[in-house]
């Protein structure tokens, strides 16, 4: 198998680089970089200056461990000054520098790999930098290849960018045309429905007596029954007023029991509050003496009078039986007062009919009110059914321009956002990511909210703006304020990767918190081989040069 010359040519130059390279560094002073080379060449009289042109020395003194110049550029090579810089050549690497201190400190620093920083006996350091450098070409080519799929991805990304918003004009200036035509038919749907609920009312007011008559009937048990409620619960009250009444007149008061004058002074504090006692009589309510005269009140509101009467004495009644069931378990037992007794054992017989929680009685629950019976005629089941369809068209129209105005301003949002130079962005608006670590979820969605999460969500911030001009920093503010400091932000800083992922979430400063995402929205956009070999060719031809074999 032969070698191609090329390929000879190519292993045969980069040998003679590396001696040429080698030869030129052995004829500099230790620790000067061949970039630097031209700096450390000594005149006629075999003389040199100091960098800082402050001195002029032998060549000679150069690297002879004694600091002769005041910014120490005479010993590039010891650490006898201490403030200069050490170059490592690291043959098989990369050249680096390090402060002139460091050298032969005993320690084998990284950055020296081929250990030409302890020259002096003292530590052995091996040359490492073939092992070193081979890493660090492996590691350029896994960034290399990182690169390249998210340079694929971001032309993707930018692609359906510009795409994505060429559509998105596109759906606006059809919408706009299509609003007008959807706000008339809205219009005319509010129209119809407006006219159709006036034609049914007008029939309801039309049939208004009839309804109400049928209503009376339908609810007739139903105020029957709350006037019976009524009738028993002004009975059971006028009771406990009277047994109050008749302890207040007759109770022992040399006795001086607590319990007793307290129901008293309570007792006393109602009736002052009902303005004037109660004359007892047999009388009916004002809503049933408007139930005889017929006065034209409604069903309706007539149960409603009834029960809100029920309700008022219900609740005066459990304000006399607490008083009275304060008194039964304080009293003193060993007066055998007979006033106080007679309360004691009316408030036992009325206890168990009586629920305090609810204040009601035990054995009486809520009356279940009817729905109205429809009117189920030919004339007013079609009005309803056509009531209906007006209000069914109604209130589809109205969703379909709520729904298209809805889109408008979102479509306007979406083309006002700065989504990147070249609209990179757009494939991740609104996408959301997440980060887990061992308390906390951490979540972004860009261009939207970040939150962390553990057993409830804290706000950390809503998108504010883009930070520099590289489009790879965003700054998410408002956020939830923290316990005696600032309120919470994010500073979500991108870089190249070939997948989008959060990889690390820090705290730097007290609830201003650090995302790292990696993303192919900024990786570089690297021309494509093809691209690359036609813009070669182009160069080529531009220069006049054309490419011949080798013989």
């Amino acid at each position: 198998m032969k070698t191609p010359f090329g390929c000879l040519l190519f292993f045969t130059t980069l040998t003679l680089s590396v001696a040429v390279a080698r030869a030129a560094e052995s004829h500099l002073p230790r620790g000067v970089s061949p970039a630097n080379a031209h700096l450390y060449v000594p005149d006629s009289s075999t003389h040199w200056r100091c960098l800082d042109g402050s001195k002029k020395i032998p060549f000679s003194a150069l690297n002879d461990d004694y600091c002769d110049c005041k910014d120490g550029s005479d010993e590039p090579g010891t650490s006898a000054c201490g403030t200069g810089y050490f170059h490592c050549a690291n043959i098989g690497h990369v050249g680096s520098n390090i402060k002139t201190s460091r050298v032969n400190d005993g320690v084998c620093d990284p950055e020296c790999c081929d250990g030409s920083d302890e020259f002096n006996g003292q530590i052995d350091c091996p040359d490492t930098c073939k092992e070193v450098g081979a890493k660090a070409k492996e590691e350029q080519e896994r960034v290399r290849e990182v690169q390249e799929q998210g340079s694929q991805l971001r032309k993707q990304y930018i692609a359906h960018g510009k795409s994505a918003k060429t559509k998105l004009r596109e759906e606006l200036e059809q919408l706009k045309a299509k609003t007008e035509r959807l706000q008339k038919a809205a219009s005319d749907a509010k129209d119809k429905l407006d006219k159709m609920t006036e034609k049914q009312e007008q029939f309801l007011e039309g049939t208004k007596n009839e309804r109400e008559a049928a209503r009376k009937v339908q609810l007739a048990p139903l105020i029957e029954e709350q006037s019976r409620r009524l009738r028993h619960a002004q009975e059971t009250k006028d009771h406990l007023f009277r047994t109050l009444q008749n302890l207040k007149e007759k109770y022992n008061k040399n006795y001086h029991d607590l319990a007793v004058k307290n129901t008293v002074s309570g007792f006393e504090d109602f009736v002052s509050g009902l303005g004037e006692e109660p004359i007892f009589k047999e009388e009916k309510s004002a809503v049933e003496e408007s139930n005889e005269d017929d006065i034209g009140i409604s069903g309706d509101d007539r149960l409603k009078a009834l029960t809100d009467d029920t309700n008022i004495v219900l609740r005066e009644i459990g304000t006399l039986y607490d008083l009275l069931n304060g008194m039964k378990h304080e009293y003193n037992t060993e007066y055998n007062d007979e006033a106080v007794l007679a309360a004691v054992k009316v408030t036992e017989n009325f206890e168990p009919l009586w629920n305090s929680g609810l204040q009601e009685f035990q054995d009486e629950v809520s009356l279940e009110i009817p729905d109205e019976e429809s009117d189920d005629s030919p004339a007013a089941e079609r009005l309803k059914e056509e009531t209906d369809i007006a209000r069914a068209e109604y209130d589809a129209a109205s969703e379909e321009e709520r729904s298209a105005n809805d889109r408008i301003s979102d479509i306007n949002r979406k083309l006002e956002m700065d989504l990147g130079s070249d609209e990179t962005f757009a494939q991740l608006l609104d996408q959301c990511f997440e980060y887990k670590d061992i308390e906390y979820t951490y979540s972004v969605c860009l261009f939207g909210d970040a939150n962390q999460k553990s057993h409830a969500t804290t706000f950390l911030g809503k998108f504010s703006r883009w930070e520099g001009d590289n489009y790879d920093t965003q700054i998410y503010t408002g956020g939830t304020q923290c316990w005696n400091g600032p309120e919470r932000s994010v500073k979500l800083v991108m870089s190249c990767g070939a997948d989008n992922q959060i990889i690390s979430v820090s705290e730097p400063a007290k609830c201003e918190y650090l995302f790292k995402l990696k993303t192919p929205a900024v990786c570089p956009v690297l021309p494509d081989l093809i691209e690359a070999e036609m813009a070669a060719t182009t160069l080529k031809e531009r220069s006049g040069t054309k490419e011949h074999d080798e013989l």
